[in-house]
């Protein structure tokens, strides 16, 4: 079984992604951590929330990470994802929330936890 720590910036391409890892039964998906890119974290997060409940399989937690790059101000990408992120397919709100916690703080842990044995999916600028 593979472990997987999903990096992403939450719009519609990483949302294909999500779902995919979390259906493979050789994949078990121990956290998703947001970062904002395409999207603004709090959008890019709400995403990730609607992926996993689509998904219909298990609930990895979904933590918020940076709200913008460290060295220069947020692009991002409605122009191309629309501006909810999924294409204006209006989706309803989920009914998951995010993990307390810090994405960092949960990639530090979860690496330390399964040290070796994690990998770290990046779909997205960087947590």
């Amino acid at each position: 079984m593979r472990r997987f720590i999903i990096d992403t910036d939450t719009a519609s391409d990483d949302v294909v992604a999500i779902i995919l890892a979390l259906r493979d039964p050789n994949i078990h998906v121990e956290a998703i951590t947001v970062v904002a890119g395409n999207l603004p974290l709090e959008l890019a997060v709400k995403n990730a929330l609607i992926s996993v409940e689509q998904a219909g399989t298990y609930t990895p937690p979904v933590y918020r990470g940076a709200p913008k790059p460290l060295l220069r101000p947020l692009v991002t990408s409605e122009f191309v994802h629309g501006e909810d992120g999924m294409g204006e397919m209006n989706l309803p709100t989920p009914a998951l929330v995010p993990a307390a916690g810090h994405a960092i703080d949960a990639i530090i842990g979860l690496a330390e936890r399964y040290a070796g044995e994690i990998e770290l999916v990046t779909l997205g600028p960087l947590t």
